[in-house]
């Protein structure tokens, strides 16, 4: 599939199971992306995950992220129990603007549904100039190699180093191909409890 044909198949599931347009195409440039980048993992893998939390009422597909500042360099962003694309999209313009002019800031998103990879965010920084740390916590699912007892959400870390005249230097913890690992463990795990 071209990323057009990837983008139209994802906006009509967004838009036909309760989002409207700002949480689609937020939705969808975050599926098109990593379909772009090569980690299929987070692209139309995980549609039928966004749709059947949309429909399940769990995710709100209206939400309207608010964006504050709760200090000069301490953004927060209250997600209206949406997905954490749009309010993603509309806090790190404001956490870049306070970096830019008071050298370091912090944002903080809470509220939401994370169900993404954390490069696009850290990579959109360094494309400005900044360097762009993300972390997010969610109860653990992988163990690490060679363990059995979880210790990993889903790539809890991201960073991303401005490179002037070429695309940002970035890097996810654990490494891309830790995706395999955790989608044949989630397999094993949902035959397992079946």
């Amino acid at each position: 599939m071209s990323l057009k044909e990837i983008g139209d198949l994802a906006t009509r599931a967004f838009s036909q199971n309760g989002c409207d347009d700002a949480n689609t195409q937020a939705l969808v440039r975050t599926v098109v992306g990593a379909e772009r980048d090569g980690s299929l993992s987070h692209g139309l893998f995980r549609v039928p995950g966004y749709v059947a939390s949309l429909r399940s009422g769990k995710v709100n597909g209206i939400a309207r992220p608010l964006v504050n500042h709760r200090t000069p360099v301490i953004v927060s962003v209250h997600g209206d129990n949406g997905y954490a694309p749009l309010a993603i999209e509309r806090g790190v313009p404001v956490l870049a603007e306070a970096a830019k002019k008071l050298g370091v800031a912090v944002m903080a998103i809470t509220h939401t549904h994370h169900f993404a990879a954390l490069w696009p965010e850290t990579e959109s920084l360094a494309a400005q100039g900044l360097i762009g740390l993300a972390c997010v916590c969610y109860m653990p699912f992988v163990a690490p190699a060679g363990g059995n007892k979880p210790l990993f959400g889903t790539n809890p870390i991201s960073f991303a180093w401005p490179r002037p005249g070429q695309d940002p230097w970035s890097s996810t913890w654990p490494p891309p191909r830790w995706h395999r690992v955790k989608c044949r463990l989630r397999r094993a795990r949902a035959t397992r409890f079946r």
